[in-house]
């Protein structure tokens, strides 16, 4: 069966992209937010989608009449009376049952005959379902919202089992793609939806958040089984067609291209950056001081020395002298060849480097003097450039201001098209003002750090390309390039595949 076989859609092509191309079919989906963050709006869309596909789908409501229904809808544009569409309600009303008990019974919003002449049957899931059966088989079905089954019993196992009968009967019996609402209550109150997501195959969530002083809507897919789906928070607008999520792509379509990227021979990290490192222009790499760089670094410089660049190199303390002549020799370079035959050069600011070694220079007195430095070094070769630049150094090394003047000379006398510029920095070392021009100045910003549990990450913060906002898992493997970053999720269309 394809993907477009197993997958239903939902109405917004943002949002089935996230899930991997739509809804399982015949699966039970959960849709959980607060009062007003689209949760009606955006089953009603799921709704819409079916019945324009031509298939046949059941609203069963637990809060609204079909006019107070039509009332909610009166400004979009769905059809909520199509011949393929059907409505139900059913909530639970204080009365007496056909063997003379008084308890909670089975009632219709719209005074609709349940299970027959003067019955009244208990609410429970197992009338609830007697009642449900006359609506199918269909294709979809929202069941808005579970949070009026909460009165069937304040027993969290009864109210379990009772939705998860529901939501088999729905799945198997009626053959069904369903959406389930429910209110975010909390993990204490039986309406709210944390049972629910033990029973669902996926979490849709919607949430309301202040940004700056605005009320924004958000969704994120929390949970999708046998997806590998989009984890990053996303946008919904509420428009008259349904919901809207978005944004369609974070970084510039290819029409706009200005820049050019390479790879640089780790794949995940590639595909992370939408191809690769930009080219040209600045790339910071930010770090918390704790993330080990030194893998990192070694692919970077064994991939540029192979793709026949010239490496310009202000080291870090990770990449001292026997560091990085340890870390070439795993990719089976030798650093005294290199130097020699004037394929890396080093200007050393921190003191980590014999510099009576050719091609080796001490700290210059002044920013002035390390961008003649550069300058000059630059001009002995004719091969593209790969700069890795150890920004704290610099700042270190002669302050703020000459700081700034060193990157812009940079980025405007020394970077041509092919040339990669890279700055390195641990933001908590220097001042905020300067972390800040760093960021603001480079065309592409990686933030890597280490968790308190020893994993490590890398995130795309900014860029003109790539897969920015997304998180990937750093590991270290045994073979070449003995780095690993994880890939963004397979169901996301690379946002720079077209070159």
């Amino acid at each position: 069966m394809s993907q477009t076989e197993t997958r239903v859609g939902v109405g917004d092509s943002v949002l089935d992209k996230m899930l991997g191309g739509g809804l399982p079919r015949n699966r039970a989906v959960l849709v959980t937010g607060g009062p007003g963050t689209g949760k009606s709006t955006l089953a009603m869309q799921f709704l819409q989608a079916g019945l324009d596909a031509g298939e046949d789908c059941l609203y069963v409501s637990t809060e609204q009449t079909l006019d107070e229904l039509h009332d909610a809808f009166a400004s979009f544009t769905f059809d909520i009376d199509h011949d393929h569409l059907t409505f139900v309600s059913i909530h639970a009303t204080p009365g007496q049952t056909i063997e003379g008990d008084d308890e909670l019974t089975l009632q219709s919003l719209d005074d609709q005959e349940i299970l027959g002449p003067g019955f009244d049957a208990p609410f429970t899931g197992e009338y609830i379902r007697q009642y449900l059966e006359r609506y199918v088989p269909c294709d979809r079905v929202v069941f808005d919202s579970t949070s009026g089954l909460s009165a069937i019993s304040s027993d969290e196992n009864l109210y379990r089992r009772t939705v998860l009968d529901l939501v088999r009967f729905f799945s198997d019996d009626a053959g069904a793609t369903t959406l389930l609402t429910a209110e975010a209550h909390g993990t204490d109150s039986l309406t709210g939806s944390d049972l629910l997501r033990f029973t669902s195959h996926g979490v849709i969530e919607l949430s309301r958040r202040t940004v700056r002083s605005d009320t924004h809507r958000f969704l994120e897919v929390s949970k999708m089984r046998g997806v590998d789906h989009d984890h990053r928070s996303m946008e919904l607008e509420i428009a008259p067609d349904g919901v809207r999520v978005g944004p369609l792509r974070r970084s510039q379509p290819p029409a706009l291209k200005d820049h050019r990227h390479a790879p640089v021979g780790i794949p995940g990290l590639d595909a992370l950056c939408g191809g690769g490192l930009v080219r040209g222009a600045g790339v910071l790499l930010q770090h918390d001081g704790q993330a080990n760089l030194a893998a990192l670094f070694s692919v970077l410089l064994a991939h540029a020395f192979d793709t026949d660049h010239t490496v310009l190199l202000v080291p870090t303390i990770a990449l001292r002298q026997s560091r990085v002549e340890s870390l070439l020799g795993g990719h089976g370079l030798a650093l005294d060849e290199l130097l020699a035959e004037d394929r890396l050069f080093v200007v050393d600011l921190i003191g980590a480097w014999d510099q009576s070694v050719p091609n080796v220079y001490g700290s210059p007195d002044s920013g002035a003097e390390l961008t003649d430095l550069i300058s000059d070094l630059d001009n002995r070769t004719d091969r593209d450039r790969f700069h890795i630049v150890n920004a704290d150094a610099v700042t270190h090394a002669f302050g703020d201001e000459e700081a700034r003047q060193v990157r812009y000379f940079e980025e405007a006398q020394l970077v041509e098209d092919g040339d990669t510029l890279l700055h390195v920095s641990n933001p908590d070392t220097i001042g905020d003002q300067i972390s800040a021009f760093y960021r603001n100045a480079a065309d592409q910003v990686l933030d890597v750090w280490m968790e308190e549990d020893g994993l490590q990450y890398v995130t795309l913060r900014k860029s003109p390309c790539g897969f920015v906002g997304t998180t990937s898992l750093v590991e270290y493997v045994e073979e070449p390039p003995y780095l690993r970053v994880q890939y963004p999720p397979q169901t996301r269309e690379n946002p720079y595949a077209c070159e």
